[in-house]
């Protein structure tokens, strides 16, 4: 038995409370235990079915199946138990000089050992058909202080609960699905100088659902409801990695359209060509026809095409959409001042930009979009958010974001100024101000927010 190996289970014996004197343990030792558990289960099965006083003739064909099952393990852990002692006894016979299988069974006991330990006690998921399945996700909480010129309220406000299934169906297929619970109090912007929450509202979205074909590289194609890939925040999406959870303001209300909307439903080619003297740099692209929930039956058109350095850190996208808006107008969002859906029914063409720079301790953000509406008013976003990492625990950022929503509308600004704590990689806790600026009478709301997220 290896060094290794014996290290293992005396850390284990100490740990489990054991007898920590020398003890031996044989294969022939751990089959006879197990031969006594194998023995035991059938009888206990058909004692536990078999209440007292019950007529044994009304279940004789259930009780001799188990026996003639019990004999034929009887026979079996029999043959196993003679091939183990011999196996032991030839082990025992061999000359020291030729120990080339008992080498290679310590070997195998290592390797044994290595993956147990690697396992340890994590549960395992297993998939049906795929070749391998993951399963996690994430838990927020969220509280707020609204602060206006004449009154305050605070709320935990919003707790969601997200769980990610992925698996890879074959080496070329994959599957991916995101499920949330969602309970939240939204924050009434109608009267900014006397703010206040709804009452609490619960959704049980399936956010993301698709699958996925690989044909290289440089081609894939998704089908069923995807985040649409626009910008940059609207695709890295999951809270665990934004600094901010309020999305800039052009992407509320969730998941409506203000600018284009967060996740649709279709087909999705996309891509990556790798440039550059070592491939180090890339040029990726995602194009969809897909449809809005809200819109069954028009279909939108757009993509992305983007340009990363890896060296500089350095990421530019391009955008343009063709879609269409639905008339009426749903509630609001949370911290917005935009209905679910837009007044009135209308074609629109949307462009716009995206710069990401990723280097070292800096993190900045930015992204402009401006929209074309057909008979109705157009719209303008556009924010900047530059962020700092003090070390790998503590990032602090800072947010300008614009927007004019059109739809007769007044436009908004906010400034963010936050702080994010990371003790742990799973773990991410926020504090931030958030100073809103709303319409031409400069109706000005202060906002206090405090967030965890943990991941799993």
């Amino acid at each position: 038995m290896s060094q290794k190996r014996q290290t293992i289970m005396n850390d284990r014996r100490s740990s489990s409370g054991r007898n920590r004197g020398n003890m031996i343990f044989s294969k022939s030792t751990s089959i006879s235990a197990f031969v006594s558990c194998l023995l035991a289960l059938p009888l206990s099965v058909v004692a536990a079915d078999e209440p007292a006083g019950s007529d044994l003739p009304a279940n004789t064909g259930s009780v001799d199946s188990l026996r003639d099952e019990l004999d034929a393990s009887r026979r079996l852990i029999q043959k196993l138990n003679d091939r183990v002692a011999a196996l032991e006894n030839t082990r025992s016979l061999q000359p020291s000089g030729d120990s080339d299988q008992s080498d290679r069974l310590d070997e195998i006991e290592d390797m044994l050992f290595d993956i147990d330990e690697r396992v340890g006690s994590h549960p395992l998921v297993h998939a049906f058909d795929a070749i391998n399945l993951n399963f996690g996700g994430f838990l927020t909480q969220q509280f707020t202080t609204a602060v206006g010129e004449d009154s305050s309220e605070s709320s935990f406000n919003a707790t969601q609960l997200e769980l990610l299934i992925s698996a890879d169906v074959t080496e070329d297929i994959s599957f991916f699905a995101a499920l949330g619970f969602l309970r939240e109090a939204d924050l009434n912007l109608a009267d900014p100088v006397n703010p206040g929450f709804m009452p609490f509202a619960s959704r049980n979205p399936q956010i993301i659902a698709w699958a996925n074909y690989r044909f290289s590289d440089k081609f894939e194609l998704r089908v069923g409801r995807f985040i649409t890939p626009h910008g940059i925040i609207n695709i890295e999406h999951f809270p665990p990695v934004l600094l901010d959870l309020n999305q800039p303001q052009f992407l509320r209300p969730f998941p409506g359209q203000s600018i284009f909307p967060n996740f649709q439903q279709g087909v999705q080619g996309h891509g990556k060509f790798f440039m550059g003297k070592d491939q180090e740099n890339s040029l990726q692209y995602a194009v969809y026809a897909a449809q809005h929930p809200s819109s069954s039956d028009d279909f939108n058109f757009g993509g992305r095409l983007a340009y990363n350095q890896s060296k500089s850190g350095l990421t530019v996208g391009v955008n343009y959409a063709h879609g269409h808006r639905k008339s009426g107008a749903g509630p609001l969002g949370n911290f917005s001042i935009v209905p679910v859906a837009s007044l009135t029914s209308n074609d629109y063409d949307m462009v716009g930009a995206d710069v990401l720079i990723d280097k070292d301790r800096i993190l900045w953000k930015n992204e402009i979009f401006y929209t074309f509406e057909k008979g109705a008013n157009n719209r303008f976003a556009f924010y900047t958010q530059p962020g700092y990492r003090l070390n790998d625990k503590w990032t602090v950022f800072y947010r300008y974001d614009y927007f004019d929503p059109g739809q007769g509308l007044a436009d908004s600004m906010e400034h963010v100024l936050g702080l994010n704590y990371l003790p742990k990689p799973n773990v991410r806790f926020r504090g931030e101000y958030i100073y809103k600026q709303l319409g031409v009478n400069e109706n000005n709301l202060n906002v206090f927010q405090l967030s965890a997220t943990f991941s799993f």
